[in-house]
């Protein structure tokens, strides 16, 4: 009895949790329960973590939030922008083919010299070279017209001017229940890479992330809401990805 109680108590939670999940930009602050001291242990050895001995660059909590979003929304297509060694492009083709979903992963960056040689040779992912400033040069309108739905796009790129990155996708492609996640726009990460950061005008980006990203989406509250679901998981903004994982409706 004891472990049938506590199955329904967690599923009562999941409930609970859900409820009222998807709500406007102008609901939420620009703040999380992640202090910066703990991100500084979280991220200080984070490109030590692998999937198949290739760098898997994605925050702890992501590791754990992804694969959740990925089963509830059964992509078709997954766009990623920035695809740095490849690793986690293969991690969400793993995982599609994991949860038995015919989907498509197509991974983005200004330069694929860094892809790993097992990402490479995995015929599941479409790596292509371009940038993510000119992505109608890389994405063209025709190749978005027949990417199925639903769409899982990711913005995890550096340098990547985020307003125009929005815009293209709002104009060119994102239907009704597709999600949009921009990474990194929590300050308290940026807090932590300020002091071995090199490129100062990155570093600069990145601070404004999530600034740039609340003033679009208040012109657009009634099309693009925030998942609290997954956003608070591990306490109000838990995750580096703060108010940036949404869903088009």
């Amino acid at each position: 009895m004891g472990y049938q109680k506590a199955v329904q108590q967690a599923r009562h939670r999941q409930e609970l949790f859900k409820a009222d999940r998807f709500v406007k930009i102008s609901d939420r602050i620009d703040q999380g329960d992640i202090p910066t001291r703990i991100w500084e242990k979280l991220l200080g050895n984070y490109l030590l973590q692998s999937w198949k001995g290739m760098i898997l660059s994605k925050g702890v909590t992501e590791i754990g939030l992804y694969p959740m979003l990925l089963y509830e929304l059964q992509p078709k297509t997954i766009i990623e922008i920035g695809a740095f060694n490849g690793g986690s492009a293969v991690w969400f083709a793993d995982h599609l083919e994991l949860f038995g979903i015919e989907g498509s992963v197509y991974s983005i960056d200004i330069d694929l010299s860094l892809l790993d040689e097992k990402a490479k040779t995995d015929s599941r992912v479409n790596f292509l070279e371009g940038d993510g400033n000119k992505l109608g040069t890389v994405l063209p309108p025709e190749l978005l017209s027949t990417l199925p739905h639903p769409w899982l796009v990711i913005e995890d790129a550096a340098p990547v001017e985020i307003v125009g990155l929005l815009e293209f996708f709002h104009k060119n492609g994102l239907e009704n229940g597709d999600y949009l996640i921009i990474e990194d726009t929590s300050q308290s990460i940026w807090d932590c890479w300020s002091g071995n950061w090199e490129d100062q005008e990155e570093l600069a980006e990145g601070r404004e992330k999530m600034d740039k990203l609340r003033h679009w989406l208040i012109k657009h509250e009634d099309e693009y809401l925030v998942d609290t679901y997954y956003l608070d998981m591990y306490g109000y903004n838990g995750s580096k990805n703060w108010n940036s994982i949404l869903k088009k409706v």
